[in-house]
């Protein structure tokens, strides 16, 4: 179960695990033993060398979610993201297709329905996973525009007699951005400068142009994002609720090519979502990964209610 006793609590987590454990069995079942422990209600995963939808790659996937306890779908063409949720918790209704141009590796992204809720009163949420460009700004830039669409689908419920419109909230969006936070809370890690990065590829990885000779490190997908209603539940619950800057803890560690530590892995949710935000954490994954675990533990209750809430769409 991924519930918490007691209350009507579950967890999502973001975890880029690195290459998949590149070919060492051990390493990856210590990972998805890890996850398993984790207890998680949704999972979102970047990194999944080896999996498919076919053949021995779907075999390797479908290990995983026995061990994880999880149902999962893979997203499309190679390396593929995936997304798990708890089949007690959810049920899939649709998953969309993310054959988007301009991605190396494509998010995936499925509708979950909340189990136990009665007939006519359904509560459809979006669930996601991307692993935005590790190499161009510019191609980060387009990708977290389609990383919006997520909260852009329109669904048509019949509710007393009548067809309304609603757009579906963004439960999770677990995300390596590959890119900064815009707004860092205060005290959280600072963004790196660009003199602190000493590979010279790097730098030109992590930041971008804006007049002739003068580079600002890119957090534009974040802006994007934020403006889309899309928003870093990291830095809602450091500012909102008892995590503190735990909730934005570093990411990924200090490296003498890389520069200082940073916070590239983030969850976001939609913007009228983040009352159910009880609590971030960061989960070190030292010596099975180059990134750490992000968890959110949200208020199922909170969610649901907030759904039931949601006005229809103008007409």
């Amino acid at each position: 179960m991924s519930s918490i006793p007691n209350r009507r609590l579950f967890r999502v987590a973001s975890c880029n695990f690195e290459r998949n454990g590149a070919g060492n069995y051990d390493r990856w079942l210590a990972m998805h033993r890890r996850l398993a422990g984790l207890k998680l209600g949704v999972l979102c995963r970047q990194e999944n060398d080896g999996y498919a939808r076919t053949g021995t790659g779907l075999k390797k996937f479908q290990d995983s979610q026995k061990i994880l306890e999880l149902s999962g779908e893979l997203g499309p063409e190679r390396l593929p993201t995936a997304v798990y949720y708890d089949p007690q918790l959810f049920e899939m209704v649709k998953l969309w297709d993310t054959r988007w141009p301009g991605w190396l590796s494509h998010p995936t992204a499925v509708t979950l329905r909340v189990r136990g809720i009665d007939v006519g009163t359904a509560v459809d949420l979006v669930a996601g996973v991307a692993h935005l460009s590790y190499n161009s700004p510019p191609l980060r830039a387009s990708q977290a525009y389609d990383v919006t669409r997520f909260a852009d689908h329109v669904v048509e419920y019949e509710t007393q007699g009548q067809v309304v419109k609603r757009k579906l909230p963004v439960l999770a969006v677990g995300m390596d951005c590959n890119s900064y936070p815009d707004r860092p809370v205060a005290d959280e890690t600072p963004i790196p400068r660009l003199d602190q990065i000493k590979d010279l590829q790097h730098r030109a990885h992590r930041s971008y142009e804006t007049v002739p000779g003068v580079r600002v490190m890119d957090s534009l997908p974040d802006r994007t994002l934020l403006v889309a209603g899309l928003e870093d539940v990291g830095r809602y619950a450091a500012l909102n609720t008892p995590s503190g800057l735990a909730a934005v803890a570093p990411t990924v560690d200090a490296s003498v090519t890389h520069g200082p530590a940073n916070r590239p892995d983030r969850i976001y949710t939609s913007k009228l979502l983040l009352p159910a935000v009880v609590k971030v954490e960061v989960i070190e994954m030292k010596g099975l990964s180059d990134h750490d675990i992000v968890v959110a533990t949200c208020d199922l209750d909170i969610i649901v209610d907030i759904c039931r809430s949601q006005p229809p769409l103008a007409a």
